[in-house]
């Protein structure tokens, strides 16, 4: 039987097509040693890494659109295939497992790679002759070891605030087949954040911070810039370092830091909150994205199939709050947020056929509006988080809100309803804080276990989870 984790198959890594933006040209099957010979190798490496996050087993879906918002509740579809099944939320179970175990499996492979990464990157440090390339390809090495760690502590782990000392996932820094022992979640968050802090240094004063978002067809040809290090909000950049650590903090509980860092996000003034109707994607917004090739087939099924959309109206309009705040929220609002048709209503912000070059592809993992909550949630009076929670809906059209102490979190919670629909951060939401229910959800009292992902048979088989 295969090992997963902590048994992750080594040798060889395996890369598929990618777009001009990488500025590379993977091959089918590279020995790692020739790999990590030449600088170019060491962009290869990291674009594989890219690519594996963007499939549909990750990224690209389950942690997207897929999985992870259909246990958000985000969906309302037929019966046969009723996602308001307490079977959603048992784990294992037949509707759970075959997501769980896949998840974990690819997760820890492309840490493997990462780390592999890693490893060669010091040792052949002197094979990088571009100015600032090895501080930008192991920074985002390390920023990326660290964001994917943290979303399988944010799967696999306990409700943190509860039970910070539960050992539910191990986190590896060494390219190897030796099984390593469950970790402490709160040293886990620790290991978390040490590697983005390392990534923080790595990339201040060496990352271009290149966020430009061309309307052209032609994207960034013709301007004489490197490729490789062109459209940063597809890579795992300094900001989405900054912003991580902001994400990190607060579900640790460290609020203090959560808002320093969320704070400089905004103050860095190279994202903005916009509100054109014609941008599905809040292009301006997007801090860290992946990209995902020849995305408009598989968004065929998103809008033409019946798996990701809402039969009734009624279902949207609760979701997005309707009664208190109408129907001009841009994130709603038909034809921008939301296509209405016969067949149900379905989301738009994966319809990007028609977008321009550096948002084409674009799954959305961290955006600007998730600093403004992450500051409402550490303000120090419930007026204050309003004024956080009110500068993103007056960008989307809608009134500002009161809070008080007794509903500035429900006023929160409504917000991540209404922005992160189909980028999977709702259940994430739900989990730190430790609901006990949520809207739609059909397990009238949620306990830990029914957020915390399962075990694949052969790591409790084989791995060292006692």
């Amino acid at each position: 039987m295969k090992k997963y984790i902590v048994s992750i198959c080594l040798g060889m890594f395996l890369f598929s097509s990618c777009s001009n933006w990488l500025d590379v040209k993977p091959k089918t099957t590279v020995e790692e040693e020739e790999v990590f010979s030449r600088e170019l190798g060491f962009k290869e490496a990291l674009t594989g890494v890219y690519i594996k996050m963007a499939s549909t087993d990750l990224y690209a879906k389950n942690l997207s659109y897929g999985f992870l918002d259909i246990l958000g509740q985000r969906y309302q579809i037929n019966a046969v295939a009723n996602y308001e099944n307490p079977l959603w939320y048992t784990f294992p179970s037949t509707y759970t497992e075959s997501y769980t175990e896949t998840i974990w499996a690819k997760m820890y492979n492309v840490i493997a790679n990462l780390n592999n990464l890693l490893y060669y990157c010091d040792k052949n440090k002197n094979v990088f002759t571009t100015e600032h390339y090895y501080e930008i390809i192991k920074g985002e090495a390390l920023g990326l070891r660290a964001f994917l760690h943290f979303d399988l502590l944010r799967m696999f782990g306990p409700i943190y605030k509860d039970n910070p000392m539960a050992k539910r996932i191990a986190y590896r820094t060494e390219f190897n087949q030796v099984p390593k022992e469950m970790q402490s979640s709160d040293v886990v968050v620790d290991s978390i954040i040490t590697d983005l802090k390392r990534a923080e240094i790595l990339l201040t004063n060496t990352d271009p911070l290149n966020f430009e978002f061309p309307k052209t067809e032609d994207g960034d040809r013709g301007t004489g810039k490197d490729g490789f290090l062109e459209y940063r909000h597809k890579r795992m950049n300094l900001y989405a370092v900054k912003a991580m650590l902001a994400r990190v903090y607060l579900y640790a509980g460290n609020k203090v830091e959560a808002a320093n860092y969320a704070s400089q996000v905004i103050e860095g003034k190279y994202f903005d909150l916009i509100g054109d109707a014609t941008d599905v994607l809040r292009s301006k917004e997007i801090v860290f994205s992946v990209y995902v090739d020849k995305f408009d087939q598989q968004v065929t099924d998103i809008t033409n199939g019946s798996s990701y959309c809402i039969v009734k109206e009624s279902f949207l309009n609760e979701m997005f709050d309707v009664a208190n705040d109408g129907t001009n929220d841009l994130r709603i609002r038909e034809g921008v947020g939301f296509d209405y048709g016969t067949n149900g209503i379905k989301m738009r912000k994966y319809k990007q056929e028609n977008l321009w070059a550096s948002t084409e592809g674009t799954v959305v993992l961290i955006r600007l509006s998730e600093m403004y909550y992450i500051l409402a949630e550490c303000a120090a009076t419930p007026g204050e988080a309003a004024e956080f929670l009110n500068k993103v809906r007056s960008v989307r059209g809608i009134d500002p809100v009161v809070c008080t102490e007794a509903n500035k979190l429900d006023e929160i919670e409504k917000e991540y309803r209404k922005e992160f629909y189909g980028e999977g951060q709702l259940f994430f939401f739900y989990k730190r804080q430790a609901y006990t229910t949520f809207l739609h959800c059909p397990v009238n009292q949620m306990t830990e276990s029914n957020y915390m992902f399962s075990w694949p048979d052969n790591e409790t088989l084989f791995g060292k989870t006692n």
